[in-house]
């Protein structure tokens, strides 16, 4: 189960990237989520890596 504080803050990070269109958000949302890929189960960490590739390469949600 990733730590609560991790999910909240990728989270907050997404909402202000996707309608703030902050980058800098979209660029730690996706390292949150690399870190929350790591500690949860196959899907939640399959999911969670393709934001993040995605938030990294510019595409956002």
């Amino acid at each position: 189960m990733p730590r609560p504080d991790l999910t909240l803050g990728a989270l907050t990070l997404l909402l202000r990237h996707q309608l703030a269109g902050d980058p800098r958000a979209a660029h730690q949302a996706a390292d949150l989520l690399a870190r929350i890929a790591e500690g949860t189960d196959a899907e939640t960490s399959d999911l969670c890596t393709r934001m993040s590739d995605r938030l990294r390469q510019g595409h956002g949600a």
